[in-house]
């Protein structure tokens, strides 16, 4: 299966509204997820903007959609990421908690201050280098 912008068969609804136009239903992505994309079992994100405890809730709930679907391997693209903590990481490492691969493509500034603090870094990069 190859989706673009919004695969609406991840998307919990509980986190959007449902947008009805031609052809199937589809639903707008949250403001922090700037694209999302799946080919097989991997699911490709870009996140953008401010990512905190509470504007990652819907982040935390598209993976846990795709990890429900099937998804095994996670790309996430954060250059364009201008703020984030605990919350966006925490995200992050629920993914691979679920023993589901990880891979971060890009990284500002911003993540990479996170990862630096939090000594994360080595969870991630680990992944970028298979």
């Amino acid at each position: 299966m190859n989706t673009t912008a919004s695969p609406s068969h991840i998307l919990p609804t509980s986190i959007t509204s449902i947008r009805s136009g031609r052809g199937a239903a589809r639903r707008p992505l949250p403001p922090v997820i700037a694209a999302c994309h799946t080919e097989g079992t991997t699911l490709s994100i870009a996140v953008q903007g401010e990512i905190d405890h509470f504007t990652a809730a819907p982040l935390s709930a598209l993976l846990a959609s795709a990890a429900a679907f099937g998804h095994t391997r996670l790309v996430v693209d954060a250059s364009r990421v201008t703020f984030c903590d605990s919350g966006f990481l925490n995200a992050l490492l629920a993914w691979r908690r679920g023993g589901r691969r990880l891979i971060l493509a890009a990284a500002s500034a911003a993540v990479k201050r996170l990862l630096a603090a939090t000594r994360s870094g080595s969870l991630l990069a680990e992944e970028a280098q298979r």
